[in-house]
């Protein structure tokens, strides 16, 4: 990155979780978020993002933190499984096998790549208020590292929410108050209650109008401190939403289909030869025992391979389930549902195939990557047009208004990863791919590679012309606007104008 002179001396960095584009923007014209729109919006502007597959909490925060997509940073969802890791579970270990819903929560910042920096590291001091991806920042700054756990966990058994985003609010107004250069606010409420109820249910809507009213006695503390020139704010979310009103059973259809699965919260289950990892109930990491080779669970199990046995041909049959996406034995990327198949490949110039699953964007200089996408059938993405050597940023803008945004790159990146499925599958909308052992139940879904998830609300109080914007982008973005550089690092976002 080129060294720049900083327009902005702090930075202030908002996400509401959950909060669809689509209503995030209705209700800025409605004037439901009056604050929002006289000190944020109408001063930079409001666009329309894309965020990563899976789009759920977590593999959604490391692209603004650290500019990698969840593949390169090797956390392919909110519940995975390591097939070169795992061996059949007992009560007591589980090895291979991660929930961040849970206990393994705590160890999230150690699966992630070691040598990356973070937002945290560029700045100083620095506040975090409950986001979980918290590298670089010192531990006295992570303003509700003690509490969260408790408030979360009385928050989830008696839907009190609005108290949590109340404890966030007052953190924030103090870490303003103090003068710290970046600080880290997270706003779970919208998600929890879209969760519990629907996206637009009077307590979400409530929640948007608390959360504007915080900032605008945010602009207030920062006027009276006469530092709201030098302050750089943007609000976002890291997904969208969309109702519920089916609730697929995957691992009961594979049991029933013959292949034993292993799933949470049944991750002792023995003699089981799949499993199903499920994030933000609209995306599923599959995995399955590698027959083909015989040596247990093992490598990935090719595409070709789990088409030959009937997995693909079962799991299409699922009313609700959008595709179902594998790697080819050449490396390609396959996408199937019930009425065709599409095929992304991508080369690297001047990269072999084999080093291909390890290829890092480099932020300076060209992109080596170019992608091509055709199908057979009916164009299971949508698209509707054969691609051929697109850019990473051509690629974006082909599909950014489709039915699945971004497509061909966010399912490419997803299977960088070692520890993403065999198969990866994605729900329509309207269905999530978990019925039983979800409590409360779900009566909103997010996680699927489809436009309604995957579109996100980029608010900064500084112009951003650029139309298509990666949540991945936010990373280089916020980081050359505050005049800092990211020297000899590989990541995937691009610096946006």
């Amino acid at each position: 990155m080129e060294a720049t002179d900083s327009r902005f001396k702090r930075f202030i960095f908002i996400i509401i979780d959950g909060a669809p584009y689509a209503i995030f923007k209705g209700l800025l014209e409605n004037g439901d978020l009056p604050n929002i729109k006289k000190h944020v919006v109408d001063r930079g502007s409001l666009n329309k993002a894309v965020s990563v597959f899976p789009s759920t909490t977590g593999p959604a925060f490391i692209p603004f933190f650290m500019g990698l997509y969840p593949g390169t940073a090797n956390i392919p969802g909110i519940r995975w499984l390591s097939k070169s890791d795992f061996h059949p579970p007992h009560r007591f270990k589980r090895p291979g096998v991660c929930s961040y819903m849970g206990i393994d929560g705590l160890r999230f910042e150690a699966d992630l790549p070691t040598g990356f920096p973070t937002l945290f590291n560029f700045f100083s001091p620095v506040s975090n208020i409950y986001n979980l991806l918290t590298r670089g920042c010192p531990p006295a700054k992570n303003r509700t590292r003690w509490i969260k756990p408790f408030v979360y966990t009385y928050a989830h058994f008696s839907h009190r929410w609005r108290f949590v985003n109340q404890i966030a609010t007052q953190q924030l107004y103090k870490a303003a108050e103090t003068g710290d250069k970046f600080i880290m606010c997270l706003f779970p409420a919208v998600d929890t209650f879209s969760h519990q109820l629907n996206t637009q249910s009077p307590q979400v809507m409530q929640t948007y109008r608390e959360i504007d009213t915080a900032i605008g006695h945010l602009i207030h503390i920062l006027q009276k401190a006469n530092t709201l020139q030098e302050t750089l704010i943007l609000i976002t979310s890291d997904h969208g939403m969309t109702d519920t009103h089916t609730h697929i059973d995957v691992p009961q259809h594979l049991d029933d289909a013959g292949w034993r699965c292993l799933h949470y919260p049944k991750v002792w289950r023995q003699g089981a030869v799949s499993a199903s990892m499920v994030s933000g109930n609209g995306m599923t990491n599959l995995y399955f025992k590698n027959t083909l080779r015989g040596n247990g669970w093992g490598a990935r199990t090719p595409f070709e391979h789990l088409h030959q046995i009937g997995v693909i041909t079962t799991l299409t049959e699922l009313e609700g389930l959008g595709f179902v996406a594998g790697q080819s034995e050449t490396g390609d990327i396959i996408v199937q549902n019930r009425t065709g198949q599409g095929r992304i490949s991508c080369h690297a110039q001047d990269t072999s195939r084999e080093d291909l699953q390890n290829v890092l964007t480099p932020l300076k200089g060209a992109d080596p990557l170019r992608f091509s996408y055709q199908f057979t059938g009916i164009d299971p993405l949508g698209y509707g047009v054969y691609y051929k050597n697109l850019s990473p940023r051509e690629a974006l803008r082909e599909t950014y208004n489709s039915p699945h945004p971004d497509g061909i790159v966010q399912l490419w990146q997803i299977f960088k990863s070692e520890r993403t499925g065999d198969l990866v599958l994605s729900a329509e909308s309207g269905y999530d791919l978990r019925a039983r052992y979800e409590v409360p139940e779900h009566h909103a879904t997010h996680g699927a590679l489809i436009a309604e998830h995957l579109h996100i609300p980029l608010a900064t109080n500084y112009p951003i012309a650029e139309q298509c914007i990666r949540s991945v982008d936010v990373f280089p973005t916020v980081l050359n606007l505050c005049g800092h550089t990211v020297a000899e690092q590989y990541i995937d976002g691009r610096i946006v104008k």
